[in-house]
């Protein structure tokens, strides 16, 4: 199945209606979702989520979140935007309470699931059955790598990044076939770094990956950009 064909460059609205669309919701909605997300049954010594709704994190998510919809807007086809969008918002949101707390809210990780299939037939009806067609090899293929490498770690790596992965996968086929190789190939990447910079600091063991995986994606979309 092709990659999607070249688009033209869009247009200052367009860019800032995506911008908008992308850091609004984060900035209007994260703090009544942090404080209402249930915590789990051994939260292991974990902060409330509560606690994370301040104003420097919401603040933090919602330029990330902006500085991500620029990035989808000017490297990326508007049949994938949707697609992107939950990943640069909903996801964001999510990865930002892994990188906080070392877990992904389960409740929130529906939330994620349930945008990205909507996006999905969002973007099957912008871009064609083939779009769907990516997306649901996509998100198989990034699911079952993580599941193989969820039970090699024996520990080492959370379930919850399992669940993720999906809409990571999802989301990088939605481009092409190199976009979802670079996203899982980038975040393995951004992980090892992340890995080696803890241990070097002596800080071994268990980190939070999430964010890692999703850095990966972007980083995908950057190089599409200096790629041509």
């Amino acid at each position: 199945m092709p990659t999607l064909s070249p688009w033209p460059a869009p247009g200052l609205p367009a860019v800032v209606l995506v911008v908008l669309a992308t850091a609004l919701p984060v900035l209007l909605g994260a703090r009544a979702v942090l404080v209402r997300l249930p915590e789990p049954a051994e939260p292991d010594g974990k902060p409330p989520y509560a606690t994370l709704a301040t104003p420097r994190f919401v603040g933090t998510c919602s330029a990330l979140a902006a500085l991500a919809g620029l990035l989808v807007a000017l490297t990326l086809p508007p049949a994938v935007w949707p697609l992107w969008w939950v990943l640069a918002g909903p996801a964001l949101v999510l990865v930002a309470v892994d990188a906080r707390t070392t877990w992904l809210p389960l409740r929130l990780t529906h939330v994620v699931w349930a945008a990205a299939v909507g996006a999905a037939a969002l973007s099957t009806v912008l871009g064609g059955v083939e779009v769907l067609v990516r997306v649901g090899v996509g998100a198989a293929a990034a699911a079952l790598l993580y599941l193989g490498l969820w039970r090699l770690s024996r520990g080492g790596l959370g379930f919850g990044d399992v669940r993720l992965a999906p809409v990571l996968g999802a989301a990088g086929a939605a481009v092409g076939w190199s976009t979802l190789v670079a996203t899982l190939l980038l975040g393995s990447l951004a992980g090892a770094v992340v890995g080696a910079v803890l241990t070097l600091r002596g800080r071994p063991g268990a980190f939070a990956y999430a964010p890692s995986m999703l850095a990966g994606a972007f980083l995908a979309c950057a190089l599409r950009a200096f790629s041509g």
